[in-house]
C-alpha cells in the first residue's frame, strides 16, 4: 500500500513538472519566434531602450592643461624605476620637484633634472654614466606618501584608505583633520572631497604644518590644494575662535595621543549621525578614550574598533630544476631573460617578507545627540 502511494505521488509530481517545464519552454520558444519572425513592436521597444541608454551617457569633461600629465614639467615629482630587470623587485626612487639646473645622485651616477623635463611617461633617461638608465613615471598617491621625506611617521595607505571609508565621504563633505603630520592622510581626504568639498587641517606643530603644505602642493601639481585650509595651534583653541554656525563638519579625524581632551570643543561642531575617527597606536589609548566618553557623558557611540592588516604576496616565475634537460643553467638568468622552457615553468607564491606589523587602531565614533 505504501509503495502504491509513493508511486502515485511520484507520477503526479512528474506530470506537473513535465507540464510546467513544457509550458515554460513553449513560452520561451514563442518569444524567440516572435523576435525572429519580425515582431516589430518588441524590436522597436528593444531598440528604443538601447538607444536611450547610449544617448544618456554624459560627455567626458575636458581636462585642464594644468592636470594633463602627458609630459614632465618643472615642479613635477618623478618616480624613477631602474631599467635593469630584477627578480624580486625593481629599485624605485622619488625625484623632485624638477628644476632646471638641479641634479640628483642616484645609484649608477648623477641624473640631471633637465634630462627629464619635456619627456613623456615611461621614457628612458640616463645618468652621466651611459650604461645606467631609468624609466620615468608620475608617482601614485600611495608611492608618494610613503617615499617623501618626513618629519614623522605618516599614516600609511592602508589606514588612510580605511579612514576615508569610515568617514563615509562624498564630494560635498566638510571635514576636519586634527593632526596634519606629513600631510599623507590630508591628501587621501582631499582626493575624496575634490572638487566641491572642503578639508580643514589643524596641527599644533608649525614646522609640520608648513612641511605638509609643501607635500600637498607638490603632489600632482597641487590639484587638491584649493580644497584644503591649514591652521596652526591647539585644536580646541582654533575651533573656539571660529563661528560655530560656519564650521559644522560632516566628519572629523583625530590623530593625536589624547583625543578625549579635545572632544568637548569638537563634538558640538559635528553634524548629528556623522562620524569621528580616532587614530590611536595602542590599545591603552583606545580604552581610555572609551572610558572618558562614558565618564563625561559625551554624545558619541562607539561604532567599531579596527586594526587594518595588509598581507602582500610574492608571486613570480621560477624554474623547476628536475624538468630541465640540461643541468648547466642559471635560474636567475633564465628568469631575467624570460627564457624558462614551458615544461620547466613554475611559480613561487608565498607571503612576502615585507614588514606588515601593527600601525594603529582606528576607532569609529558616531554622534548620537543634538548639541
Amino acid at each position: 500500500m505504501t509503495y502504491l502511494f509513493l508511486r502515485y505521488r511520484f507520477t503526479f509530481f512528474s506530470n506537473i513538472t513535465c507540464r510546467t517545464f513544457s509550458e515554460i519552454t513553449s513560452q520561451k520558444n514563442g518569444l524567440r519566434a516572435n523576435v525572429l519572425t519580425g515582431d516589430t513592436t518588441l524590436k522597436k521597444a528593444l531598440n528604443k531602450n538601447v538607444t536611450s541608454e547610449i544617448a544618456t551617457l554624459p560627455p567626458l569633461p575636458q581636462i585642464p592643461q594644468k592636470y594633463c600629465r602627458s609630459q614632465f614639467e618643472e615642479g613635477d615629482m618623478v618616480l624613477l624605476r631602474d631599467t635593469q630587470k630584477r627578480i624580486k623587485s625593481s629599485r624605485v626612487f622619488l625625484v623632485g620637484p624638477l628644476k632646471i639646473g638641479n641634479k640628483r645622485e642616484v645609484p649608477g651616477g648623477i641624473l640631471e633634472h633637465s634630462s627629464i623635463i619635456g619627456k613623456s611617461i615611461r621614457d628612458i633617461v640616463k645618468t652621466n654614466k651611459a650604461d645606467k638608465s631609468y624609466t620615468i613615471h608620475f608617482p601614485t598617491m600611495d608611492e608618494y606618501v610613503v617615499m617623501i621625506p618626513r618629519l614623522m611617521t605618516p599614516i600609511y595607505p592602508k589606514d588612510a584608505s580605511a579612514i576615508v571609508s569610515l568617514l563615509d565621504l562624498h564630494p560635498y563633505s566638510r571635514i576636519m583633520e586634527a593632526g596634519t603630520g606629513n600631510g599623507s592622510l590630508t591628501l587621501y581626504l582631499a582626493r575624496s572631497l575634490y572638487p566641491t568639498g572642503h578639508l580643514h587641517s589643524i596641527d599644533i606643530n608649525r614646522d609640520a604644518s608648513i612641511k605638509a603644505r609643501k607635500n600637498v602642493t607638490r603632489f600632482s601639481r597641487g590639484i587638491y590644494s584649493d580644497c584644503i585650509s591649514f591652521s596652526i595651534g591647539q585644536c580646541s583653541k582654533v575651533l573656539d575662535s571660529m563661528d560655530i554656525t560656519l564650521s559644522m563638519y560632516d566628519g572629523v579625524v583625530l590623530d593625536m595621543p589624547e583625543p578625549w581632551n579635545e572632544l568637548s570643543s569638537i563634538v558640538p561642531r559635528v553634524k548629528i549621525d556623522r562620524y569621528i575617527v580616532c587614530y590611536l597606536p595602542n590599545m591603552t589609548q583606545v580604552l581610555e578614550l572609551i572610558k572618558q566618553i562614558k565618564y563625561h557623558q559625551i554624545a558619541l557611540a562607539t561604532e567599531q574598533v579596527l586594526e587594518i592588516q595588509w598581507r602582500p604576496w610574492n608571486v613570480r616565475a621560477t624554474v623547476i630544476r628536475n624538468k630541465m634537460d640540461d643541468e648547466s643553467f642559471s635560474v636567475k638568468q633564465l628568469t631575467l631573460n624570460d627564457e624558462i622552457p614551458d615544461q620547466a615553468l613554475g611559480h613561487i607564491c608565498r607571503p612576502s617578507h615585507e614588514p606588515t606589523g601593527h600601525t594603529a587602531f582606528l576607532v569609529q565614533l558616531k554622534k548620537i545627540v543634538h548639541t
